[in-house]
Formats: structure tokens, C-alpha cells, sequence
């Protein structure tokens, strides 16, 4: 049956109305946005997504001549399918950077998004800037990372972002980009797709007939896009492939009708034969080729391939920038690559792949053709790919791991390097945080014939693998496998004993590790440093956990020493880490600070991603510990934010305890439970036990909140029961014992209370150099026996803003039962300044209360209590934050400033330009001058 002249009237029609609602849409949106960034405002984000044809390009070129016309800086980038295999390309591009890679930083990726950020800044600083980006869907996971937070952290710029994405086409993550920025405040318009009930009625028109479900889904996949649907209806009737049932119309196969091949065919067949040879060349190349690639493909010279680029351009299938052509319809690249038979197109791929190696350089452009176009066993594409994972890795590991799995699946069973290429695979994939991907890697290796030093090898990587994932059990027996395999060398036997330690210390088995690790260091000549200095941290770890402190920090101390001397291997155990968080512990919080920031540009030069979100989230507790809580949240949230996107979650139980204890103070005892439920999940790492335990406590204060004090002992009964042999359980916070003393009292739970005290003055009594363990012991004693000189003691020694409150509190509540009111009152309002200095609201509330019971009112809006907005409502930290920007800083030289993260600087400038109603560093600095007169 034909489709008649009203049907496509009628579909034309329904075409060309909805799109140019959803133009409109965007073009006002557009404007406001400008207008907003060229009146000094921080211009904002606009989302464009639609079908290609629907009108995204038009309005990215409307919005880059309005802005030019208003004297705007302009700068654009497309994404596009091999370009994926480019790092950051698309911004790169858009900001005139050279994609080069940097042999002496290890970290590429970190450095690049640096780079990109400092330039787009200063460029944002100098005036209003429009930033168009196109065709995301095919954008590279590193660009799509950082464009996850780079408008955000640039938000109090007048920068105006304008991001474009095809909603047909492999753009899943994009979408997922567009949804999180939509959530923060971004615009989002859908250029003219069909809703499904309009797609159902013109389905049901062109084909006469009610469809089934089969062919609306199928429908479904042209997203609305009219002109694709009656390309699909009309095709799947050329074809036949439509059978009427009593479900409706249905589709008699899944292919795509030639129909659309055929339009693009037609469109090409007015061209001259040489120019359809040229374009099927070309396309192979990727949606912008480099003419003199193409005529290189083609063994010609850029000068004789020239008529056919001109023909190709006045036809309108091509257009260009600067350096490239591009196909100016995707949909017209990707028919003519299609229409290329299979065998050819791999031919071409290979073709292309080779061109580029043999230029030498950078092998990544190279490597997007080799794996479209490498054969079975195909030597020399085997050995660019392998070149391609080893300079992907650092910079963008999920790339990498795609290019290292490809070379695997193309290496025959005998080639001498799978094994090598399966272990290139797994330490990518593991990079990735693709850790199913990895583990099904290695037991497919396992399960074939290897030596023993190679078996051996890959139950290391498995072992390590577990660990990271959680399953430490599991983790412990790939160790015991790879220990159990017959002449190991020397280094492997290191790498196999050191992933039983990590498995050992993540189960918290810590005879078994701490035997291991004695062993270890008494015969340290023998063994490799990196051994040697993961043994001297896991017994540093254990000894922390035993209460022995001093004898703990002198093993991490030289733990730290050795590894900065030492091997790659060896700095990659990061002691750092474990450093910083035990001084964090007894709040010894300057030096713990130099070591934050000493393992932080560790981990940057090794790019070891795995742990690029932990000095962020331990700056987070040493936030809280100094009573900033604002700025704990920042650095947590910004952490999260990092393992979060890279997969990995070696910190998240603790930036979760951190989160949920700052929700605690703030009275938010829904947020709290909610993080500590979330940092509960059992981690593998064997520093988790103080976050672990700070999560039931977190869970226990909750349970006395809202119920009682026997609620509370619920929660923690395994805890106490462990306190004999995990000391450090009560360190890592100076307040818990007290804690701990109070609601076994008011549970009337006096021997459990006694335990408590007696374990913290021990730790005290062998650590005397350590006044916040001194501080906590005195204050849990002076609870147990109501003694007012204990409890006055640990209001002066308790280096803890908010302990030191907690005891003023407790000290005040022990005199008003002893009937001395007076002093009681002195010491309560002294707790309540201190609450009110932390932000600790719900403290604060809960002490006015035990005033009010004493007949004293205490007044809401006491001078220690900031404004919800103004100048005065600001922190220390956001005052300092404005006072640097006021100067002309930006958020990086801000960062660099005051030792914090670039992220957390960007999040106190939204919290300043919240309180003070401001939308731009103009307005900002108007204001801190103000402050100066």
C-alpha cells in the first residue's frame, strides 16, 4: 500500500511544528543566558539534545553569532566517535590546547583537566565567554568527567556553556551528564521529538492500522524524530516486513529497512563518481578527516583530491573549520560508512591504522582504527594497541581498558604475549574500577595451562582485586593460591605475600597479620620495599588498634621514609595515608595536614586513581575536628564526587562517617542515619576499622535520639565486646568514651561503663604524649564517678572545639546535680558558645534546654549566632575565600592559597554568592571592599 498524499502531509506537518517549539524554546533560553553573563551575571548552562536535523546545530550557530554580537569570546568543540580514543579532545580543541602528551607527568588526565581549567578561566576573567560544545554523545569519558564539575566550579564566572547531544546515537553517558547537570540548576530543551502517543497516531496513519507493541517499540528508536519514522514506516512496507495480526501491526524482522540507506544513496548519486569514492574514503576516517589523510588513503596528493572536496562542500555534504572537514550531517557519514561492505571497511580501518603508526608519535589516533580494523593475530595492530594502553592508561583508564580487552579478544591462544596482554587487561580494567570486567579476565586465564610464576601472577591480581572490591575472604585465598605455586622468583613471592597482608588486615585478622608482617620485617633484607613498607603499615595499623600509638606513628613514620626512597611499587602503598589519618586521630591536626597534603601530590604524580578522592575526604576530618563543618562537607562531598565517578571506593566509609556526623550535630538525624547506614558497607581497606566503628556510633546516637539509651547499647554491643582487643576503636574520636560512659549509666550499665573508662585511661596511661588521649580518658573518668575536677581537666585539655564543648556540657550538668547552680551555669553557656562556633546546632538546642530547666533563658540570637545572610553570615573560611577572589585570585591560585582543593574553593564561592544574593566576582569584590572602609 502506498502512503498517501495526506499521511505525510500530515507527518510533514506534525514534523516541522514540533521542533520549531522546542527552537523557540531554546533560543530564549539562550538569550537570557547571555544577557545574564553580559550584565556581569554568571551566565549558566543550557542543554540541547535532540535528533540530528532537529535543529541543535542551528541554534549552537545562532547562539555563537548573537553572542559575537555582543562581544562575547567564543569558543567550540565537537565530539566525535574516533575522537573518543583522545582524551578531552572536544575541549582541547575548543580552547586552541595541543592534545601532546606530557612524558614527565604521569598523571595525564589530572594535568589536562588543570590545564583546560586555568585556561578557560583566565579567558572567563578577562570577560564574558560562550563555551558550545557539540555532539556529546560521542564524547570521551574524561570529558565527560570534567564537565561534570568544571561549570560548576566556574559557575560565579560569566561563562555561558551551551552542551549539545544527539539522543539517538551511543550517548548514555551524556544523557546521564545532562540529568546530574539539570539537577543542579542547568536549562534543558528537547528539540521537537514526538511523544509516544503522537508517534502511535502517525504510525497508525501511515500504515492504516492500529500497531502492535513490537513495532512502536522498533518505533521507538527513532526518538520522535518525524522524519526518521516515515522513513522506517514507508521502508518497513517497501520491504514487506509488516504482518497484520490481532496485536496490531508487527514487524516481521528486526533489520532497519534500505530505505534509509537508500536516501543518503540518492542524495550522493548526483556527485561525480570520484567524489562518492572520496567521501567512502574519507568517512572511514571519522566524521572530520584531515584532507590529507584522506588523500594519503587514497595514494594522492591534498592538491589533486581538491575537486572533490569542493564539489562535496557546495553540495552541502561537507562544511569546515579551521584545520578539518567534517560531514555536516552525522547521519549522512554514518550511511556512507554502512553502505561499505564489512570486509572493506575493516580493510580501510587497518589501511588508516597503519598510515598513522607509521608517522610515529602518539599511537592513540591510530588505535581507534586498529581496533576496527586488526585482524586475528595481526602482529604489528597487536602491537600498536599495546602502545595505545600503555600511554591511555595514566590519563583515561577506561579507555584503555577497551583498548587492552580489543588486543586480548584479537590474540590467538598461542601467541607468546596473551598471557602478557591478560595481565595489560586486568591492571587496566582494575584502573577503570571495571572490577567484574577484570576478575572475569583473570579466571578465564586460570582456567588454561600456565606456568606457575604466571598462575602465581594473576592469583596476585585477583587477590588484589577482592580486596578492592570488598570480598576479603575471597581475596585471602587467591593470596594462599599464589603462595602455594612452586618456584616463584623473588619479586612475585613479594607481590603474593603482600596481597595476603592486605587480605589478613582487611579481615581484621590481626594475629595472623601481624605475624606475617613481623616475619617480614625480621628478614627485610631479602624482601623487595615495597613489602617491606606495606608490612610496616599494616603493623603500624595493628599496634594503632592494640592502643600502642607511639610505637604505631614510629612504624608509619618509617614506612614513609623508606617509600620516598624507594620504588614505584613501593610509593604506590601510599603510608601517607595511613599517617595522616592517625595523626588526624589524636588530633595532632597541623602535621596532619602537612601529610594530607604530602600523600595528596603523591598520588597526583603516581596517577593512581584508585586513591585520588582520599586526601580530599581525610582534609574532611580534619575539618570536623577543628569544628568547620561547612568545610568537612565540601571536602567530602568533592571526595565522593571523585570515587564516585572513577568507581572506586577505598575512602567512601569514611567521607560517609564524616557526613553523617556532621548531619548528627545540624539535628538532621535522617541525612545522618542515611551516611552512616551507606559508610556501613563492609570495605576491605585495613584502615576501615575506626570509620567502621565511627558508623555505629554515628548509628548509636542516633537510636538515643530517638528512643533511648538501651536503644543505643543495641547498636553497640559488638563494639564494646571487641574494645578489649581493638583499643583504637575509642582514639580515633575523643569524645566517644564519654559517650560511651553516659548511655551505658543511663542504660544502668555501670560494668560496661567501668570497661569503657578503664580501656581509655590505659591508652592514656601508655600515651602520655598524646594530650586528646589524656583529654578523652579524664573526661570518660569524670563522668563514670560525677567528678567536677576530672571534668574541668578535660575542658581545658581536649584539643577537640567540639569535645571541649561536650565536656563543658557534661562538667555543668555534674554541678547542677550537686546543686551548684551557678557554676553550672557558667559551664553550660560556656558549651553552648562552643556548639554554637561548630555549627553544632543540635547540641546547642539541647544544652538551652538544660538552661531552661535551671531558669535560665538562653537567647536564640546570641552574638556567636551568624545571620542567614549578609556579610556577617559568612564563615572564616568563606570570608578568606571572598577576600582572595576580591583580590583577583582565581579558584585555583584561591586553592593553592589556603591549601584546599580547587573543588572545595568553588563550593564555598556558591555558598558565599548564595548568602550574599550575588551572581558574579564583580558584585563580590564590590562587597569586600565595602568591608575594608
Amino acid at each position: 500500500m502506498e502512503l498517501s498524499v495526506g499521511c505525510m502531509r500530515a507527518a510533514v506537518e506534525t514534523a516541522g511544528r514540533l521542533p520549531l517549539q522546542g527552537r523557540e524554546h531554546g533560543q530564549s533560553a539562550v538569550l537570557d543566558l547571555l544577557r545574564s553573563a553580559e550584565a556581569g551575571g554568571s551566565g549558566g548552562v543550557l542543554l540541547v539534545e535532540g535528533e540530528p536535523g532537529m535543529g541543535k546545530t542551528s541554534l549552537l550557530e545562532a547562539a555563537t553569532e548573537t553572542a559575537a554580537g555582543m562581544g562575547f569570546s567564543l569558543a567550540a568543540g565537537t565530539a566525535e566517535e574516533l575522537g573518543q580514543i583522545m582524551p578531552m579532545a572536544p575541549l582541547l580543541t575548543a580552547l586552541d590546547q595541543s592534545p601532546a602528551p606530557r612524558p614527565e607527568v604521569p598523571d595525564q588526565r589530572m594535568w589536562l583537566a588543570q590545564r583546560l581549567r586555568s585556561r578557560l578561566e583566565q579567558r572567563a576573567a578577562a570577560g564574558p565567554v560562550l563555551f558550545t560544545l557539540d555532539d556529546l554523545h560521542w564524547a570521551d569519558p574524561a570529558t565527560l568527567l570534567l564537565l561534570r564539575t568544571l561549570p560548576r566550579q566556574l559557575g560565579s564566572y560569566p561563562l555561558v556553556w551551551i552542551l549539545a547531544r544527539c539522543t539517538t546515537e551511543h550517548g548514555n553517558e551524556a544523557g546521564r551528564l545532562f540529568t546530574l547537570l539539570e539537577s543542579e540548576g542547568a536549562t534543558r530543551i528537547e528539540l521537537g521529538p514526538l511523544d509516544p502517543d503522537t508517534v502511535r497516531e502517525m504510525v497508525t496513519e501511515l500504515l492504516g492500522t492500529t500497531p502492535g507493541t513490537d513495532l512502536l517499540t522498533l518505533a521507538a528508536g527513532a526518538a520522535g524524530n518525524p522524519f526518521l519514522l516515515i522513513q522506517l514506516m514507508a521502508g518497513f512496507r517497501d520491504e514487506g516486513a509488516i504482518h497484520i495480526s490481532a496485536a496490531g501491526a508487527l514487524p516481521t524482522s528486526t533489520r532497519l529497512p534500505r530505505r534509509f540507506q537508500a536516501v543518503v544513496r540518492h542524495r550522493l548519486d548526483g556527485l561525480d563518481p570520484r567524489t562518492r569514492h572520496f567521501l567512502e574514503i574519507a568517512a572511514v576516517l571519522g566524521r572530520s578527516f584531515s584532507p590529507g589523510d584522506a588523500a594519503e588513503m587514497l595514494g594522492e596528493t591534498p592538491a589533486s583530491v581538491w575537486p572533490c572536496v569542493e564539489e562535496a562542500l557546495a553540495a552541502g555534504v561537507l562544511t569546515t573549520t579551521s584545520e578539518e572537514i567534517i560531514f555536516h550531517h552525522e547521519l549522512v557519514w554514518q550511511s556512507v560508512v554502512e553502505t561499505l561492505p564489512g570486509p572493506m571497511r575493516q580493510a580501510l580501518h587497518r589501511q588508516a591504522g597503519e598510515m598513522l603508526l607509521d608517522r610515529g608519535g602518539s599511537v592513540v589516533p591510530a588505535a581507534a582504527h586498529l581496533m576496527k580494523g586488526a585482524r586475528h593475530g595481526d602482529t604489528r595492530a597487536l602491537a600498536g594497541l599495546d602502545q595505545a594502553v600503555a600511554e591511555v592508561l595514566p590519563s583515561s583508564p577506561q579507555t584503555a581498558a577497551d583498548l587492552a580487552v580489543r588486543a586480548l579478544e584479537l590474540t590467538d591462544q598461542s601467541d607468546p604475549g596473551r598471557f602478557t596482554r591478560t595481565v595489560s587487561a586486568t591492571e587496566a580494567c582494575t584502573a577503570a574500577g571495571q572490577l567484574d570486567r577484570a576478575t572475569v579476565l583473570v579466571r578465564s586465564a586460570l582456567a588454561q595451562r600456565l606456568s606457575s610464576p604466571a598462575a602465581a601472577q594473576l592469583h596476585c591480581a585477583l587477590s588484589m582485586i577482592l580486596y578492592v572490591s570488598g570480598q576479603v575472604a575471597d581475596a585471602r585465598d587467591e593470596a594462599v593460591e599464589a603462595l602455594s605455586e612452586s618456584l616463584l622468583p623473588d619479586g612475585l613471592r613479594d607481590d603474593a605475600e603482600l596481597a595476603m597482608l592486605h587480605a589478613l588486615a582487611g579481615l581484621h585478622d590481626n594475629e595472623k597479620a601481624g605475624e606475617l608482617a613481623t616475619i617480614i620485617l625480621e628478614d627485610h633484607k631479602l624482601r623487595g620495599d615495597a613489602l617491606v613498607v606495606g608490612a610496616m603499615v599494616v603493623l603500624s595499623v595493628i599496634r594503632w588498634d592494640e592502643g600502642r600509638l607511639s610505637e604505631a606513628l614510629g612504624l608509619c613514620r618509617e614506612a614513609v621514609r623508606r617509600a620516598s626512597i624507594g620504588s614505584t611499587e613501593a610509593r604506590r602503598i601510599h603510608p601517607g595515608v595511613a599517617l595522616a589519618t592517625m595523626l588526624a586521630d589524636v588530633r595532632l591536626i597541623d602535621e596532619a595536614r602537612i601529610a594530607v597534603r604530602a600523600a595528596a601530590e603523591e598520588i597526583e604524580a603516581l596517577g593512581h586513581l584508585a586513591w585520588a578522592g582520599g586526601p580530599g575526604i581525610l582534609s574532611s576530618r580534619l575539618d570536623l575536628a577543628t569544628g568547620r563543618l561547612e568545610d568537612a562537607v565540601a571536602q567530602a562531598e568533592g571526595g565522593l564526587e571523585i570515587t564516585d565517578a572513577l568507581g572506586t571506593h577505598l575512602f567512601t566509609s569514611v567521607a560517609k562517617s564524616v557526613l553523617g556526623t556532621v548531619a548528627l550535630r545540624r539535628g538532621d538525624l535522617r541525612s545522618a542515619e542515611g551516611h552512616a547506614e551507606q559508610g556501613q558497607i563492609q570495605l576491605a581497606h585495613y584502615g576501615a576499622t575506626y570509620t567502621q566503628a565511627r558508623c555505629v556510633l554515628v548509628r548509636a546516637q542516633i537510636a538515643e535520639a530517638r528512643s533511648d539509651a538501651a536503644a543505643a547499647m543495641e547498636w553497640m554491643t559488638d563494639l564494646l565486646d571487641a574494645l578489649p582487643k581493638h583499643r583504637g576503636m575509642l582514639v580515633g574520636d575523643p569524645t566517644a568514651a564519654a559517650w560511651l560512659v553516659r548511655v551505658a549509666l543511663a542504660a544502668d550499665d555501670p560494668v560496661r561503663a567501668g570497661e569503657v573508662v578503664a580501656t581509655a585511661e590505659s591508652i592514656a596511661l601508655t600515651n602520655p604524649g598524646f594530650p586528646a588521649v589524656v583529654a578523652a580518658a579524664a573526661h570518660a573518668r569524670g563522668l563514670l564517678d560525677e567528678e567536677p575536677r576530672a571534668l574541668e581537666r578535660a575542658t581545658k585539655e581536649h584539643v577537640d572545639p567540639w569535645a571541649r564543648a561536650s565536656a563543658a556540657e557534661d562538667l555543668g550538668s555534674t554541678l547542677a546535680a550537686r546543686g551548684e547552680r551557678r557554676q553550672a551555669v557558667v559551664n553550660l553557656e560556656s558549651a553552648i558558645a562552643g556548639y554554637e562556633e561548630t555549627d553544632a546546632q543540635r547540641d546547642a538546642a539541647r544544652v538551652r534546654r538544660r538552661l531552661r530547666r535551671l531558669g535560665v533563658r538562653h537567647r536564640h540570637w546570641a552574638s556567636a549566632e551568624r545571620p542567614v545572610s549578609g556579610w556577617a553570615s559568612l564563615t572564616e573560611t568563606e570570608r578568606s575565600v571572598s577576600e582572595l577572589v576580591a583580590q583577583g585570585l582565581t579558584n585555583q591560585q584561591t586553592a593553592d592559597q589556603m591549601f584546599l582543593s580547587v573543588h572545595t574553593v568553588a563550593f564555598h564561592l556558591r555558598q558565599v554568592f548564595r548568602k550574599l544574593e550575588i551572581g558574579s566576582r564583580v558584585d563580590l569584590t564590590r562587597i569586600a571592599l565595602q568591608q575594608e572602609e
